[in-house]
């Protein structure tokens, strides 16, 4: 376990795990194959309680499989990673990645699980990308423009707790350079189920 958060946190290679755990390349390669995806399975224990607030973003994981990945606004081969997060204490709820990263967070967001959480929820704060979809508390807009009143400040500030969560998942650098085949990806951003463990242990010393 020790060896596949390792290689999670720094994205390291396989050669150069196997020198820090001594061990063989193979070996190592086994054990990130193995344990990834049980490390990914804990993420189910989540306590989704519908009475906190929830946002939902969506961002970009450069990929080196280019077989699910496109290039994308920051001129990387990237994949879509739709991410909802407790507004409270950026415990995240739930992931669904894959996909090319060219298209609109919308178009990766229906039909995922994230989606099917966001519609029990009832209500899940969201940016102005996901205008028109009903589940979702978005910006007001007139003439395709957002309304920039003191609404839109406020939902502003409550929705920014997204990116934060956003920014401490990707200390795991496995999710700045995903070197996996892209079919992974998803049981990698399940994976960091490691950031919520940190979470709990800040707030329950």
């Amino acid at each position: 376990m020790l060896l596949a958060c390792v290689a999670l946190r720094t994205n390291l290679t396989m050669r150069e795990l196997a020198v820090l755990f001594a061990t063989s390349s193979s070996t190592a390669h086994r054990v990130v194959v193995a344990m990834t995806p049980r490390l990914a399975a804990r993420a189910a224990a989540v306590n989704r309680d519908r009475r906190w607030a929830w946002v939902v973003d969506g961002t970009l994981i450069p990929t080196r499989d280019h077989r699910g990945a496109a290039k994308s606004k920051n001129y990387r081969w990237s994949c879509n990673a739709q991410i909802l997060v407790r507004r409270c204490d950026l415990l995240v709820i739930a992931t669904a990645a894959g996909g090319p990263g060219n298209r609109n967070d919308p178009i990766h967001y229906r039909g995922s699980t994230v989606q099917l959480w966001c519609q029990r929820h009832g209500r899940v704060l969201a940016d102005g990308g996901y205008r028109g979809v009903p589940e979702l508390v978005t910006p007001q807009f007139r003439r395709n423009r957002i309304v920039r009143d003191h609404r839109w400040r406020r939902h502003r500030r409550r929705r920014a707790r997204v990116e934060h969560a956003i920014a401490r998942l990707k200390n795991w650098r496995v999710l700045r350079d995903h070197r996996r085949r892209g079919h992974h990806l998803q049981t990698t951003l399940q994976a960091a189920f490691l950031h919520n463990l940190q979470v709990t242990l800040r707030d329950n010393p």
